[in-house]
This record gives structure tokens, sequence and C-alpha cells, in this order.
């Protein structure tokens, strides 16, 4: 049987440019033969659907012809200082009450997460993030929140950061509470610190996304969030590794979604002091239930 001969419809340095297009071509079911030498990487099909493959490959052309988007930088938001002094001032203020025991009140007994209990009393899975056993447990939290949280409001502001942070924090101190068997006991903002790097991982796992990354790159983000919770959040004896685990992937989703508002949302100002007056209204309620 004579065989048509074979026309080149595409030709390239880089093989993975004539790998895209060979896909183009698989996928709408011309067969193709792919050539290469040291000089160039050629794509080849038979003469009766080169013209086919030619309209096909243009069409290809024209819908990525702006990707990836030259004008897709990290974005950059106001409101990290004026979060992370808040921050600071919400947890060495609930501190302070909780050691001289304000309002004649045990604080760690009313606002500690416990395993089961923090299911029928959900406040605690909130009140639970601004309670620390001491200083050094406090300032370590400190010194990461204020890292982690900055990078976080970085990307979504001040107000709208914070909020996505206590949210995230809040469900991963409630799934700890629930795999973890009754009468344990469990506080700390390192949920939320650890909240916020799986809101980092999520936003920019999604970002990559959108700029067509490669695989690889796609899922460098979680690699990276893996080794901070390794080398941060496995260590030390008294250290809550379902918390921190809990967080993290409580933060995933919460990033991801976040990193879909445009620009024009995170740079809302009123929005921003909205959100940020939305975790203060959550972190007082919930501390007026515990209470």
């Amino acid at each position: 049987m004579r065989r048509d001969p074979l026309i080149e419809v595409f030709r390239s340095q880089a093989a993975s440019d004539c790998r895209e297009r060979a896909l183009v071509l698989r996928a709408k079911g011309i067969p193709y033969e792919e050539l290469r030498d040291p000089e160039s990487n050629r794509l080849l099909v038979d003469e009766a659907r080169a013209r086919e493959a030619l309209v096909e490959l243009r069409d290809y052309e024209e819908e990525n012809r702006n990707w990836p988007p030259k004008d897709a930088p990290l974005r950059r938001a106001r409101g990290g200082p004026e979060g992370i002094a808040l921050y600071a001032t919400v947890l060495i203020l609930v501190f302070v009450l909780d050691r001289n025991g304000a309002f004649g009140a045990s604080w760690k007994s009313a606002g500690a997460s416990l395993g089961g209990l923090s299911l029928a009393e959900p406040w605690r899975a909130l009140t639970a993030l601004t309670l620390h056993t001491g200083p050094p447990h406090l300032i370590s939290n400190l010194i990461f929140g204020a890292l982690f949280g900055y990078l976080v409001a970085a990307g979504l502001g001040g107000g709208i950061g914070w909020l996505a942070i206590l949210v995230a924090g809040t469900l991963g101190n409630q799934m700890s509470a629930a795999l973890r068997g009754p009468g344990t006991v469990s506080m700390g903002a390192s949920t939320a610190v650890f909240a916020a790097v799986g809101i980092l991982v999520g936003s920019e796992w999604r970002r990559r996304v959108f700029l067509r990354q490669r695989r690889l790159r796609r899922v460098a983000p979680f690699l990276m969030g893996a080794l901070l919770l390794g080398y941060l959040g496995m260590g030390g004896e008294n250290t809550d590794v379902s918390a921190h685990v809990t967080g993290l992937v409580a933060g995933l989703p919460i990033g991801a979604l976040a990193a879909k508002l445009s620009d024009r949302t995170v740079q809302d100002r009123r929005l921003q002091i909205a959100s940020g007056a939305l975790a203060l209204v959550l972190l007082l309620s919930a501390w007026s239930l515990a209470l």
C-alpha cells in the first residue's frame, strides 16, 4: 500500500516545544512522527492531513500566545506590620491576664482545647490559639507567627490575611481535637503559625498552576511546607505534632481559595479593616463564651 509523503508541520530547537505540539496532534487524532537531530526537533504528518495539522497548531499558538502571563508577579499588599502588632498585643495580653487570674477565672481551664470537649464547646478551638504554657512557648510563637503572618499579609493584606490565619488555625484545632482522645490538652498559637504556612503553600501552588508552570515547580511549595513542618513542628518534648499537622492542612484550601482574590479586593482598605475587625470580634466572642 502506497503511503502519502510526510510533511513537516513544526520545527524547534527545544524538545519541550515539540512535545507540546505533539500532544495537540495526538489529542486531535492526527498521526505524526517526531524526528530529532542535534540541530532541531521536527514533527511530520501525512500529506493528506498536513493542512488539518497546521490549522490545529496555529489555533494552539493563538490560544497560548499570552501564556504564561508576563504581569503576574508576587502580590504585595498592605497591613503586614499592623497585623503583627495586633497579633503580638493579643497574645501578650492574654498571657498576662491568664498569669494573673484576671476576673477570678482559670483561663487555661476555660479556654484550652480539650480532646472531645472542644467539639462540644467549639469556641475552645479559637481561644486555645491565644494561650501559652510559659514565656518560651509565647516567645517562640510570637517570632514565628510574626514571620509567617507577615508573609501571608503581604499577599492578602493585613485584615484578610490574619482573618484567614485565625479561621484556618481554629479549624486546625478542631480537627486535632477530633483526632485526639478525651482528656488531652492543647494550647498555643503554633496551630495558627502552621495554618499560615499552609495558606502560603496553598496560595503559591494556586499561583503556579495559573502560570502553567511545570509539574515539579507546582509541587515545590508542598515540599517546602513539609520541610518547614518537619524542621519546626516535629521536635521538642511538648510539641503538639497533631495540631501542627492539622493547622497546615487546614491552611492549604484556604490559601488556594484566597489566591483567587482579585488585586482590587486585596487593595480595598475598607474590606481589610472590616476583615481585621471581624477577626477581633470572633476572638472576643469566643473568650466571652469561655469565661
